[in-house]
């Protein structure tokens, strides 16, 4: 698998990333993102501010993610305390197709993203998941991300995580 800056071309794939994983979560019986966002609009934002990635496996896109490098405002006020105050990467809208779940692609997901981030001398990442996202918090405690409170974003209160060097 490789990870790679999405083109404005693949907007349509990396947002029907998204609501696979809608589907999912929704199958799993928990909304981890609002009816009206993400949006297709809002991975074109993404890919134009060069912070929208794809996930290709075997030439094939089957996930997409959004990392920021630099602050993330909803990450200011936090109940509990982040690991460090170093600079720091934001993980946000990580999603794969449904043709992909079960593969082990999580795995190897993070770990691009962990290497990306090194290859930029950033070494702490930050990503906020809902409460009832068991599956999510269970691949970010397995990837070596610890719980360090809670924060607002998306109108309501995450589960913040920081894995870091």
């Amino acid at each position: 698998m490789e990870l790679r800056k999405a083109e404005p071309n693949e907007a349509e794939g990396c947002y029907q990333c998204i609501e696979d994983a809608r589907d999912y979560h929704q199958s799993l019986g928990f909304e981890q993102w609002r009816p009206d966002y993400p949006t297709q609009q809002t991975i074109l934002e993404d890919i134009s501010q060069n912070i929208g990635y794809t996930f290709v496996h075997e030439k094939e896109l089957i996930g997409y993610c959004c990392i920021m490098i630099g602050d993330e405002p909803a990450y200011q006020t936090i109940e509990g305390a982040w690991k460090t105050d170093r600079p720091y990467a934001v993980v946000h809208r990580m999603a794969f197709h449904q043709k992909a779940r079960g593969g082990g692609f999580s795995k190897a997901a993070f770990d691009l993203i962990k290497a990306l981030c090194l290859s930029r001398h950033i070494s702490a990442i930050r990503v906020d998941t809902q409460e009832k996202n068991t599956v999510m918090q269970h691949i970010l405690l397995r990837e070596g991300f610890q719980y360090c409170g809670l924060i607002q974003f998306g109108g309501g209160p995450k589960l913040a995580y920081e894995w870091d060097l």
